[in-house]
């Protein structure tokens, strides 16, 4: 393992000490700085790529499991007895395209579910991994809270959904307008009885069973996953092989703010090595915690009034974006640049290309969905059923956004790794 930034800030063990200098409980390391001969602690399993991406996938394939559901419901060759049929010349033109409207929301809106369950899922991978980097390293990052309601794209899928549940309410309602017209506030135990033996209750129970309920738990899954701290090692833990080693180590950590360590990554970093050797990850935090790291959370306090006007106007111009789940994705500015040359920085890199090919399969397969529905309301729409234009129009915006967030995604992931390989001969 290398040497702690830690060791490096206290002057336990100077940077520039050559190898054959160090203390006996260190070693040479071929990656530059030399390794600590002491037991690994068990939480820095935690940072590793097997377990990071097992806990993601954990978290994004119960959303997926539930959303898949759907799917299989609203595409597959059963859909039409879920789905209502807009027929103009049975319910009139304005509910025949409002119906064509809501019914392309119910198919769009677990594709775009899966589309956004990757992102917070990918959000989650990249912000552990930074996160046990740089614990790692005496550095400890806290992280700034993104409220699922102040997200976009949650939002974006919250108008879905509820564009979703207005097919199937419309559905009951004109499946079963006589039924309804006999509906009396005051008698409810007589209507329930009524609407029950005109089977309204019975569908509005088919649709909660195929829809209602799995996209339910999906937005719930979707909800909680978007707290990525829930998810990272308890303070206890932390103690757990060694209290005193722990307690020493915990007393040299430096801290940071997500917002500052952002900026300096966006800003971008050197990615030097020291005495012109390789770049590693021990570099490039050393050049983030000079830049953005404070030796206790009580620096803060410290700030002048003025300074504290100057940084909470900066913060509300940048709160904006801030509030969105793809602000979140700074660190693969960092973690995947391919100027860093350790082990563990090229193992992350070739299990995140893997993680890659599972992302395009899974947007391909959204994509795949839209653009053949698409082409069947086309299809439609050349034969005279022109009300499917509403559909159309729904469908195309959620094939717009879908696209434009896979080639956000790869452009922010993907850069890392294959854009930036010509870095090295600089």
């Amino acid at each position: 393992m290398q040497i702690p930034y830690r060791l490096r800030l206290q002057g336990e063990v100077p940077s520039h000490t050559s190898v054959g200098k160090l203390p006996q409980s260190i070693s040479a390391d071929k990656e530059g700085y030399g390794s600590v001969k002491q037991q690994r602690c068990s939480w820095e399993s935690r940072g590793n790529p097997f377990e990071l991406f097992t806990e993601a996938g954990i978290a994004a394939g119960r959303q997926l499991f539930a959303l898949i559901l759907i799917i299989i419901q609203v595409f597959g060759a059963h859909s039409h007895e879920n789905l209502m049929s807009c027929d103009p010349d049975r319910y009139g033109r304005s509910s025949a395209v409002f119906c064509e409207y809501t019914k392309a929301y119910v198919r769009c809106f677990p594709l775009l579910a899966l589309a956004v369950s990757l992102m917070v899922a990918t959000r989650m991978v990249l912000n552990h991994r930074v996160y046990y980097q740089l614990l790692k390293h005496d550095l400890l990052i806290s992280f700034e809270p993104l409220l699922p309601s102040k997200d976009r794209l949650f939002r974006l899928l919250l108008w879905g959904f509820g564009n979703s549940l207005l097919h199937f309410v419309l559905n009951i309602y004109l499946a079963h307008r006589e039924s309804f017209k006999l509906v009396k506030l005051g008698d409810l135990a007589s209507s329930a009885e009524k609407l029950m033996a005109a089977n309204v209750l019975h569908d509005a129970h088919k649709v909660a069973v195929f829809y209602l309920v799995p996209a339910v738990v999906f937005l719930l899954f979707l909800f909680t996953s978007y707290d990525t701290e829930a998810f990272l090692l308890p303070l206890s833990k932390y103690f757990e092989d060694d209290f005193e080693a722990s307690r020493m180590a915990l007393k040299r950590v430096r801290f940071m703010k997500e917002p500052d360590a952002a900026e300096k990554i966006n800003q971008g970093l050197k990615f030097q090595g020291l005495d012109g050797a390789p770049c590693i990850i021990g570099d490039a935090f050393r050049e983030l915690a000079d830049a953005a790291a404070t030796d206790a959370p009580a620096a803060v306090a410290r700030t002048s009034k003025h300074q504290l006007r100057a940084i909470f106007a900066q913060q509300q111009m940048e709160s904006l974006a801030r509030t969105q789940v793809t602000w979140t994705f700074w660190p693969a500015r960092l973690l995947l640049d391919q100027r860093l040359t350790d082990q563990e920085s090229l193992r992350f890199r070739s299990v995140w290309r893997l993680f890659l090919g599972v992302l395009s399969a899974v947007m391909l397969f959204a994509l795949f969905c839209l653009s053949g529905q698409m082409f069947k309301d086309s299809r439609d729409v050349w034969h005279g059923q022109y009300c499917d234009l509403a559909g159309i129009m729904v469908e195309l915006c959620h094939l717009v956004v879908v696209v434009l967030l896979g080639l956000w995604l790869f452009r922010q992931t993907v850069s890392g790794i294959f854009l930036q390989a010509g870095c090295r001969t600089q």
